[in-house]
């Protein structure tokens, strides 16, 4: 009965943890300018949200000579 009380707390925990927002950070480099390196906070539920909306600031900032990676 321990065993299955324990079980079920560790999937109440690791579900709430999974559905949480995590940080992430969009870092962007500007060879030859004034604005150095810009680092971004993405709040995303996963990896890949966040790597696509990096990759959208990545593509304003290869304009202005930059690049931008997750």
């Amino acid at each position: 009965m321990k065993n299955l009380l324990l079980i079920a707390a560790i999937a109440v925990t690791a579900s709430f943890m999974a559905s949480c927002e995590k940080n992430y950070t969009c870092t962007c480099v500007y060879p030859g300018t004034n604005a150095g390196t810009t680092k971004t906070t993405i709040k995303a539920y996963n990896k890949r949200d966040a790597r696509e909306t990096c990759d959208k600031v990545h593509a304003g900032a290869v304009l202005n000579g930059g690049a931008c990676a997750l």
